[in-house]
């Protein structure tokens, strides 16, 4: 779909009209991810900026981004991507699903399933492995070899309910092995997809790899917290959604910048798609909870 060559980046008003700058727009939206690591917590993982699209380059920031010897905690061990939105406000959105399908579900031995897509080190699998009132199954997966296995060493003691899969978010269903969960949650990924040649063809596979692996069920939701996106951007992830589909009731309704409290001084929006519509079912009342969270 060529409407992803025209993806406008408001929040640092960038715009890319063409194929033929496509260059340029890969350097603006390298920026953009400069600026935001510069400002994480995360201060412990110190790098130089790299191709944000490339794995040789995501290899290194996990071998070499933090540079201490000392023995380190979790916490150091962590490094958070956009971490002005706080994990409290993903367990929030996804509790209701959790709890649509936990009430369901006939087969005892079959979790609520959350899959986190581009992982990296962030601390959200393990909050939400540990997050809700029933056990959650988290799959996270990583095209990085070197995350996968450090992510693995951190958290596979202490998530027991917890796998670690490398694979290419782009070629979802084959790297998933065509299962289907709940949850899907996106932190980043879409950002450095952006930064590479052949984005519009990569986000076509992406967002069709989601539609395939995401459950038909109505509690169905997908989760995309990434920099700010234009009108056509968002124009281009509700006809991704909706096409080809046979039957109305299986696309992805999306709902864009929905607010989130304390993230004003941020770059990222936190967006939600899910199975069925807001109005219609009431699975998941976004605005209601997004605006009373204090």
């Amino acid at each position: 779909m060529r409407r992803w060559a025209s993806i406008f980046f408001a929040g640092c008003g960038l715009c890319c009209t063409s194929f033929s700058t496509n260059n340029r727009r890969r350097w603006q939206h390298r920026q953009q991810i400069i600026v935001q690591e510069g400002s994480s917590s995360s201060h412990q993982w110190n790098h130089e900026p790299f191709d944000f699209s490339s794995r040789i380059g995501w290899d290194k920031f996990y071998r070499e981004g933090n540079q201490s010897s000392d023995e380190q905690s979790l916490d150091e061990l962590e490094y958070e991507w956009h971490a002005h939105i706080p994990h409290s406000v993903i367990v929030d959105v996804l509790s209701p699903t959790i709890d649509a399908n936990s009430n369901t579900t006939a087969d005892d031995a079959k979790l609520p399933s959350i899959l986190l897509i581009g992982t990296g080190n962030s601390a959200l699998p393990r909050v939400l492995h540990d997050a809700f009132d029933t056990p959650v199954k988290v799959t996270c997966l990583d095209y990085s070899p070197v995350c996968v296995e450090m992510i693995k060493a951190m958290y596979s003691e202490i998530c027991r309910n917890m796998d670690f899969v490398l694979g290419d978010a782009t070629r979802l269903k084959q790297a998933v092995n065509d299962s289907k969960y709940d949850v899907i949650v996106d932190k980043g990924l879409l950002d450095a997809l952006m930064c590479g040649e052949g984005f519009d063809s990569d986000l076509e596979k992406l967002m069709s790899g989601i539609d395939e692996v995401l459950t038909r069920r109505e509690w169905g939701i997908s989760i995309l917290i990434c920099f700010q996106l234009s009108t056509s951007s968002k124009q281009s992830l509700v006809e991704l959604a909706s096409s080809g589909k046979d039957n109305a009731s299986t696309a992805l309704f999306w709902d864009f910048d929905c607010p989130v409290e304390g993230s004003e001084n941020g770059r990222a929006t936190f967006n939600v798609a899910r199975r069925s519509s807001l109005r219609e079912n009431g699975i998941v009342d976004v605005d209601h909870m997004i605006t009373n969270w204090s």
